[in-house]
């Protein structure tokens, strides 16, 4: 941990971090320890080695059959619904090839710091996989629907720069910068009390689900339940009485 910044880090180097069913249940064991610090504030995610994620383990799914897909696909699903419910901001810092499911993993993130090295894909019809980690969904949500099909079905790759322009990644920063920009980030993103993010990221999972007079109504009833709590009372009395 680092002044209350903790690392979440896909550990399989020699596999360019391909994630197992086994890897992604250690990444939920992962955030559920740091949920449980109190002092924890935000959660950075990375990649060791040489690239951040290079997608599935896809000697398990060819091994496995169908029950290795579901089994692998439901814990993946499983952390991109922590990632987004957690109340601690989640910040994906990507470096080398994000592929496949790497992608899939960062676009569960709250935000995304990339170094200048690093490339970014879909890349699942290159081996005739399909999406199975939310690509298909989450994608076209940031990217429009036009962009997110060229690159599910060319399986081409972009720079982190032309990633940042589509909107999928927050910033750029030289690799060696790129750790120091990550914890700069996280702290940007966690200023607020545990409650308020939680309930901060709820709209945004509502907005997705809901239609838009339900997610609306949704948000005035979230902060008309938020305005009873301890912490916006404070908070308003705070800014109240430093006026």
């Amino acid at each position: 941990m680092h002044a209350g910044i903790a690392w979440i880090t896909l550990d399989r180097p020699e596999k360019a971090n391909a994630v197992s069913s086994e890897l992604l249940s250690d990444v939920i064991a992962a955030l559920d320890a740091a949920e449980a610090e109190s002092d924890v504030r935000a959660v950075i995610f990375s990649g060791a080695g040489r690239n951040f994620c290079a997608g599935a383990d896809l000697v398990e799914l060819l091994e496995g059959g169908k029950t290795a897909v579901r089994r692998l696909l439901d814990n993946f699903r499983e952390v991109c619904r922590r990632f987004e419910s957690s109340a601690l901001p989640i910040v994906g810092m990507a470096h080398g090839a994000v592929r496949a499911g790497g992608l899939e993993l960062l676009l569960c993130c709250d935000a995304i710091i990339a170094a200048d090295d690093a490339t970014i894909g879909d890349a699942h019809t290159l081996r005739e996989l399909l999406p199975g980690g939310g690509s298909s969904v989450r994608l076209p949500r940031v990217i429009g629907h036009q962009r997110a099909k060229w690159m599910i079905l060319s399986g081409s790759a972009i720079s982190a720069t032309q990633a940042m322009d589509w909107g999928i990644v927050h910033a750029v920063a030289p690799m060696e910068a790129l750790r120091q920009c990550a914890i700069r980030l996280a702290g940007e993103m966690s200023l607020a009390d545990r409650q308020t993010i939680q309930r901060a990221k709820s709209l945004f999972v509502a907005a997705h689900a809901l239609p838009i007079a339900e997610a609306l109504e949704n948000e005035i009833a979230t902060l008309e339940a938020h305005s009873d709590t301890r912490v916006m009372q404070d908070g308003l009395a705070r800014f109240v009485g430093s006026r």
